[in-house]
């Protein structure tokens, strides 16, 4: 959890202009799965972002805890609300 926590901080992949989404969430029944949803202002400017040099060295060190393939959703997010209670 704390290298994914990485990514949305300091100069990490989501703060580029175009990352407009990123949630790194834990479940609630399996405290050892870690839940990771992004979105990008376009499919080509999200794969850009994770193109870039942090983006590579933050995926080689995420590479073997990941299980399964990527999805990708095409959403358009029309409105919606994050409560993140005491998360800082």
């Amino acid at each position: 959890m704390a290298l994914l926590l990485t990514a949305v901080s300091g100069t990490g992949p989501v703060t580029n202009k175009d990352c407009i989404l990123s949630l790194v969430g834990r479940s609630a029944s399996k405290p050892d799965v870690v839940h990771v949803t992004e979105g990008g202002a376009t499919k080509e400017a999200h794969a850009a972002n994770f193109a870039s040099p942090r983006a590579q060295a933050l995926l080689a060190g995420l590479a073997p805890l990941v299980i399964g393939e990527a999805q990708y959703q095409d959403e358009v997010p029309a409105s919606g609300k994050l409560n993140a209670g005491g998360l800082s």
